[in-house]
């Protein structure tokens, strides 16, 4: 499946004269609308293909498409091509040949925007500012634009020179193990946090998205809402096993570290849906046998630091800063807690630096740590 737009093309040209070339069981899908080559004649809803217009081309094996006597629309006097988005998914073109990062390209109009996604690729305006893998939109390339509202829109810039030209990276092949096939049917999972053992995940890490026991998506950890593909199940027999509308999802970690693959726990919506875009976060299911307190990270610190802590059962849990004479400065745990792995962050922001000691009291077992906050 290849996610193509045909943004040089002077207008609406019928799918019969476009793909006149491609062979048959050649399929096409728009938003909402599909045709198919069935012995040499089209057949579906789509009759015609857009400039502004994103599409799923679906051929056995690799083919080239060509279009001759073609010209991008937003270079022509017909002016820029005017995009009419609707509340939700829609599936779109970029109108320029040169590619852009996506503020640029989207300007005033990113603000309506709640994510895009390509073919295997995702971005999620967080606020902040774009995360995940889709950087920059391509010349040639369809996309799905995730709206927040109606709105109207025309991309920024023009032949004769872009704001900033930028360039979509090619992401690092995940191992043959864990690799998927694209499918017209994707969502994605954008994990905010992901822990092992209390610690976050390294960029050698893989976060592997699975339907039962298929791997339908795979990411390298790039650090906060890297985004994870989860591919579904269309009429490719190939892709039987993916998922489908209901399917709930479960995700494993390959630790780089110890080459083991850590089932995760998910916390947010992992039921997957057609172009869903969710937020997780993953920890891992670890259960511990006995009362221990990890090493501090970072230690010294600046103002922040992390503990973790493991409970092997149920137990009442205290857990608090003390300076070095013994004085209490701040506690940050005095509960019941169930057996498990735990994290918690003491930001030192208002107090002096100097060694601290750190005291876990879980049951009867007391465990001690030195810390040092530097400023």
């Amino acid at each position: 499946a290849n996610l193509i737009s045909f943004y040089a093309l002077p207008g609406d040209v019928s799918v019969a004269s476009v793909f006149n070339e491609m062979p048959v069981n050649t399929g096409i899908m728009g938003e909402g609308v599909g045709a198919v080559n069935l012995d040499g004649t089209w057949v579906g809803s789509l009759t015609e293909v857009s400039p502004s217009g994103g599409y799923w081309v679906k051929v056995e094996g690799d083919r080239t498409l060509n279009i001759e006597d073609a010209e991008p629309v937003n270079y022509d006097a017909d002016g820029e091509v005017s995009y009419d988005m609707h509340y939700g998914n829609n599936l779109i073109s970029y109108s320029f040949e040169t590619a852009q990062s996506l503020d640029d390209a989207l300007g005033d109009a990113a603000g309506n925007v709640w994510a895009l996604a390509g073919e295997g690729v995702a971005a999620l305006n967080t606020g902040d500012g774009w995360a995940g893998s889709l950087q920059a939109f391509e010349g040639g390339n369809g996309y799905w634009l995730v709206a927040t509202s109606d709105f109207e829109f025309s991309f920024n810039g023009t032949e004769a020179g872009l704001s900033r030209q930028a360039r979509q990276p090619e992401l690092e092949p995940v191992p043959e193990l864990f690799r998927y096939a694209q499918s017209t049917a994707q969502s994605f999972y954008f994990v905010a946090n992901a822990t092992i053992g209390g610690e976050g995940l390294d960029a050698d890490d893989i976060v592997i998205a699975y339907n039962g026991d298929m791997v339908v998506g795979s990411r390298y950890w790039n650090g906060e809402f890297t985004d994870i593909p989860a591919m579904g199940a269309d009429d490719s027999e190939k892709l039987s096993g993916y998922c489908k509308a209901g399917d709930k999802l479960t995700f494993k970690v390959l630790d780089a570290s110890t080459g083991d693959l850590v089932e995760m726990d998910a916390e947010g919506d992992i039921e997957w849906t057609e172009m869903g875009v969710g937020i997780v976060n993953l920890t891992d299911r670890y259960l511990p046998t006995e009362v221990s307190l990890g090493n501090a990270y970072p230690n010294p610190f600046n103002p922040v630091t992390k503990l973790s802590y493991d409970v092997p059962s149920d137990m009442v849990v205290s857990l608090g800063v003390y300076d070095v004479r013994g004085r209490l400065v701040e506690e940050l745990v005095n509960d019941l807690r169930e057996q498990g792995r735990y994290a918690v962050t003491w930001n030192a922001d208002m107090q002096s630096s100097g060694v601290y000691m750190v005291k876990l009291t879980a049951g009867s077992t007391v465990k001690i740590q030195k810390i040092m906050l530097v400023k």
